[in-house]
């Protein structure tokens, strides 16, 4: 039989055969809800495609990407924590990309925190723009000697870049950061004003850092914070890139890494892999520019002509609402939820506004009504079941896992 053909058995294992030197672990069902709480809650809760190309990377099982998919959308955690990305400009001026890494770098502070157990108040972002691996380390304050010590950090393990971009801060725009930099032979970009889109690279690392931290930290002490940043680092230089496809551990090294997260799932990893061929280094790199240059000439192509469509929300949809409380004197909001809700749409407004209510999962006392502009609200979880028809055999082809191969 044909299906036969499709599977081995190895140590007690079945297997799925992708190619001739691929196979994946078949998950049994029972396994599946571990597989992706390891894969997505325990990395730093990614989104759909990025935790999707990690599974891939290592099991199969029939539906895999229904299921997937399912799970991430009713991550609780991911819809108080993640806001909406997306390009609003009509112009796009992309920076050429160089298929050599650290050529480039971007770079940026995140914060302030809460002050940690260890004193620290900020994360140093630095972002290599062509493998788009990520340096996260946690410090006290912005000041330029601090700054500075970093960066020769960095410099040791990584070399010296050609190219520094960084906003208009008062830690990149100081004089010793200015001497610093210029002793290097560094050219230094700096962004226009209230501009973050030119430091792109590193501005959309941050929103990704922020709901990783938040989600991981959820109930945890507000001054242990630091202690996650590591776990954060390694889920992003593991994950593949939307773009390039690949990891950035990948590009930079030429074969993945293993995440202590896949704990005790590590030695069928191994099992599987161990018979991969892994392409030339350069063969990769090269695969991974041509992506990059493919997608900034289609950003530009779309940045002039898109149009970010309006949600349809109608009466007695249930959704999320973007918070606006200030902070509190002392106290940093970073890692608190990005939005509350479930709140019920009472009300559709003219100009894209909305009356809303509580339901019963926020009523305290009073019942809450207020009016919100669309721009402040995302549709509520999508709670489908994911079990019984993940190994059904009625669905089209596109949601059949063995297409994606």
């Amino acid at each position: 039989m044909d299906i036969i053909k499709n599977y081995k058995l190895k140590n007690g294992r079945v297997y799925r055969i992708l190619d001739a030197d691929t196979i994946r672990w078949v998950v049994p069902k029972g396994a599946r809800w571990q597989i992706l709480k390891a894969n997505h809650d325990n990395v730093g809760h990614f989104g759909f495609a990025k935790t999707l190309d990690r599974i891939q990377a290592m099991y199969w099982f029939p539906k895999m990407r229904r299921f997937v998919k399912k799970y991430v959308s009713a991550c609780l955690e991911c819809a108080h924590h993640k806001t909406t990305g997306g390009l609003k400009v009509n112009s796009f001026h992309p920076i050429p990309k160089i298929d050599i890494p650290f050529h480039t770098i971007h770079a940026d502070h995140l914060g302030p925190f809460n002050k940690s157990k260890r004193r620290n108040s900020y994360i140093l972002v630095i972002v290599d723009a062509f493998t788009k691996f990520v340096n996260l380390t946690a410090v006290q304050n912005t000041k330029s000697t601090t700054t500075i010590r970093i960066f020769k950090e960095h410099f040791s393990y990584f070399g010296t870049p050609a190219r520094l971009i960084t906003d208009q801060g008062t830690t990149f725009t100081s004089k010793k950061f200015r001497d610093f930099i210029v002793s290097k032979g560094i050219k230094h970009v700096l962004n226009a004003v209230a501009t973050p889109r030119a430091n792109g690279q590193v501005e959309r690392y941050n929103r990704t850092i922020l709901a990783a931290l938040g989600a991981m930290t959820h109930e945890k002490p507000i001054n242990v914070w630091d202690d996650y940043l590591p776990d954060v680092q390694l889920g992003i230089n593991t994950t593949v890139h939307a773009i390039t496809k690949k990891t950035p551990t990948e590009l930079l090294f030429g074969h993945r890494i293993t995440n202590p997260s896949e704990g005790i799932l590590n030695d069928i990893i191994e099992d599987v892999n161990e018979n991969e061929v892994t392409p030339n280094l350069n063969t990769i790199r090269q695969g991974a520019k041509l992506l990059i240059d493919k997608q900034q000439h289609k950003c530009k192509e779309r940045s002039e002509t898109r149009v970010k469509n309006n949600i349809a929300l109608k009466v007695g949809d249930l959704v999320s609402v973007l918070r606006t409380i200030p902070s509190q004197e002392g106290q940093s909001r970073k890692l608190e939820p990005k939005f509350r809700g479930p709140y019920r749409i009472k009300k559709v407004l003219p100009n894209d506004r909305y009356i809303i209510e509580d339901t019963p999962l926020t009523k305290k006392g009073r019942l809450y009504e207020a009016i919100v502009a669309i721009d402040k609200l995302k549709p509520w979880l999508n709670f489908q079941s994911a079990n019984d028809d993940s190994d059904g055999s009625n669905s089209s082809s596109k949601d059949d896992d063995d297409q994606s191969y």
